[in-house]
């Protein structure tokens, strides 16, 4: 198998899983005790994800970190979506405007969804995603909103 291949197929399982145990959280009525585990998972995982020299570099100099972390998360944002469909604007040094369109895991789930007969919208992903990112942008000083579109999604970060 090509490493192309291995990649599809490991994100269509990845991505069936999450659509089915969504369905199944939203059957049982918990989708927001699932999503407030999940912002709790992703906090205490923080140290590891940026860790405690951000703070720092964010005192030192504000907008080369925020400038390196926007870098950083569409570098991240590749894994899920090829390069071509993410436009990210530099509004200033503390703001940035990232847009997603034809957006893969949109796709890939309404796909994915309709081929196991799952009835859930696929943004339910996108929501989730959104959520537990604004968390984790906060406790950086980063507002972070995020606004659904048809197939896709623009993410506004503005250094406080």
């Amino acid at each position: 198998m090509s490493p192309e291949e291995k990649y599809d197929k490991l994100l269509d399982d990845y991505l069936l899983s999450c659509a089915t145990g969504y369905a199944l959280h939203k059957e049982l009525g918990v989708v927001d005790k699932c999503l407030d585990l999940s912002v709790k998972a992703h906090k205490k995982m923080l140290p590891s994800y940026m860790g405690p020299v951000f703070k720092l570099m964010k005192m030192v100099a504000p907008g080369r970190t925020f400038k390196q972390t926007v870098d950083r998360s569409m570098y991240m944002q590749q894994v899920y979506q090829p390069l071509s469909s993410i436009e990210v604007i530099r509004v200033s040094d503390r703001e940035s405007v990232t847009r997603i369109k034809n957006c893969n895991i949109i796709r890939r789930l309404r796909d994915l969804a309709k081929k196991a007969g799952l009835d859930i919208d696929p943004k339910f992903y996108c929501e989730a995603e959104s959520l537990v990112a604004k968390e984790m942008a906060n406790e950086f000083g980063v507002d972070l909103t995020h606004q659904l579109e048809e197939d896709g999604c623009t993410i506004t970060a503005k250094l406080k």
